[in-house]
């Protein structure tokens, strides 16, 4: 069975791409996840993503459709790339 890898990017204050990185992993399914600081940093993090044979890159309601654009643009279409968007507030 071959292993599914998915990406998550979170976008912070204070988060640096070579510092804050996790992976969660199971035979089946293996969660990269990437902690950055600006879209220029997003883009080097989704390409490193893509290295790793990531299929899926989501990214935090700390980027907007245009960062998603951009970054999906900086991969050159080589992974799926999600956003969460709004966030509705009660």
């Amino acid at each position: 069975m071959s292993q599914f890898q998915y990406g998550y990017i979170i976008k912070a204050p204070g988060y640096k791409l070579d510092q804050n990185n996790a992976a969660l992993e199971s035979e089946a399914f293996k969660s990269n996840i990437i902690g950055v600081g600006s879209v220029e940093e997003a883009c080097e993090a989704a390409k490193q993503l893509v290295e790793k044979k990531v299929a899926l890159i989501e990214l935090c309601s700390g980027f907007k459709a245009d960062d998603a654009k951009t970054i999906f643009d900086a991969i050159e279409g080589a992974a799926k790339v999600g956003y969460i968007g709004e966030i509705l507030v009660k």
